[in-house]
């Protein structure tokens, strides 16, 4: 305990010496964390290459229960669960010099040794200050949301004419760079976003958006899927070639989500260049990677839909059963099913741990919703 006090005494002098430069805590890893490279320069190599750099230290002044006392946080579930450093932000200079001062003065006179027994380190005065600053942020934030607001329902004021239904949408998103999943498909709001549009080299920003709402419900779903998130791999039965393009009877598409959830889906009739299956035949199955790129469809008036291009790692494979519209939905009714059920926590996702007649009744429903009017 000693050794610990001591150490924190020595990075709490620092932090008194610094104060000007904002508060500190005592770690950073991988972009996370509570301390202040301006202060400790030796934090911003955990910042850049991930690594955990820490101070060892006995107690953190912006522990929340350390902070307000006991009632507040809890200082034996560690700083990470129970930190108030975010408040301790709102201080001056000379009040951030007040407070570390008065903490590593009670923490040297034994103050801290019951940890069970805690008063505020922070004067009625200081935590008045602190909600008062928290009062005028708020108000700033909220001031800017409608000014902001106004300036994009202004911005986006043809868009709201031909759409008044997405009003909130616009006025929420327009202009900026955010994806948005609406129940009838997505819209790309980032007014870069259409530079890779194959079709779209004419587009302005608000044809970018209008085309994306007239694509509602006539894209490639599963394309669209793997252009979002991760495309793993492809299969897919030659239909048809010509003397530049081959068509798939349909394509099977492997795909993880960012948090490593995986996707199978499937895309039927689709054209890709010749080039890389010069070698195969009508009738032949292939897997392969390739790229997913959207462009703009005009067949049937201007749409975005996705594709794939710059086929590799081709490989001939025997013939395959794709899974039926059924098999799809209850994959993805197992996936729904398993992320929302209460009982998540204490599962191991191999075996369930519901009754088997209520876990089957509940799946026959969610399947025939996910499967709506499709044909099984």
């Amino acid at each position: 305990m000693k050794t610990k006090k001591k150490k924190t005494i020595e990075v709490l002098d620092i932090m008194i010496q610094h104060a000007d430069k904002g508060p500190s805590g005592f770690w950073v890893d991988d972009y996370e964390g509570c301390g202040n490279p301006k202060i400790f320069p030796e934090f911003e190599e955990g910042l850049k290459r991930g690594r955990l750099v820490q101070k060892e230290h006995y107690l953190c002044p912006w522990n929340t229960a350390v902070m307000y006392g006991n009632g507040r946080g809890n200082i034996h579930t560690g700083c990470y669960h129970s930190c108030s450093i975010e408040k301790a932000k709102y201080l001056s200079a000379d009040m951030l010099k007040s407070i570390l001062k008065r903490f590593k003065d009670s923490m040297s006179s034994g103050k801290y040794d019951d940890k069970d027994n805690i008063t505020p380190l922070l004067t009625a005065s200081e935590i008045e200050y602190i909600e008062d600053q928290e009062k005028k942020e708020k108000r700033l934030e909220e001031e800017r949301y409608k000014a902001e607001r106004a300036e994009r329902i202004k911005r986006a004021a043809k868009l709201i004419q031909k759409y008044p239904e997405h009003k909130e949408l616009f006025a929420s998103c327009y202009g900026e760079k955010v994806l948005v999943q609406t129940y009838d498909g997505n819209i790309d709001f980032n007014p870069n976003g259409y530079a890779d549009v194959v079709g779209a080299e004419k587009f302005t920003y608000d044809d970018y958006i209008d085309v994306q709402i007239r694509s509602f419900h006539k894209t490639r779903g599963w394309f669209a899927t793997c252009f979002y998130n991760i495309p793993l791999s492809f299969k897919g039965t030659i239909e048809r070639k010509t003397k530049d393009n081959i068509c798939f009877e349909r394509i099977f598409v492997e795909g993880m989500y960012p948090d490593g959830l995986c996707f199978d889906g499937k895309e039927e009739h689709v054209w890709m260049s010749l080039k890389g299956f010069e070698e195969y035949e009508i009738g032949d199955s292939v897997s392969f990677f390739a790229d997913v790129y959207r462009y703009v469809k005009t067949s049937n008036g201007k749409q975005i839909d996705y594709s794939l291009r710059e086929p590799r790692k081709i490989e001939k494979i025997e013939n395959y059963k794709l899974p039926t519209d059924k098999e799809l939905a209850e994959q993805a009714v197992n996936d729904i099913f398993c992320e929302t059920c209460y009982l998540g926590e204490q599962c191991n996702r191999i075996s369930c741990l519901r009754p088997k007649k209520e876990l089957g009744q509940l799946k026959r429903e969610m399947t025939k919703m996910v499967m709506g009017g499709k044909k099984k």
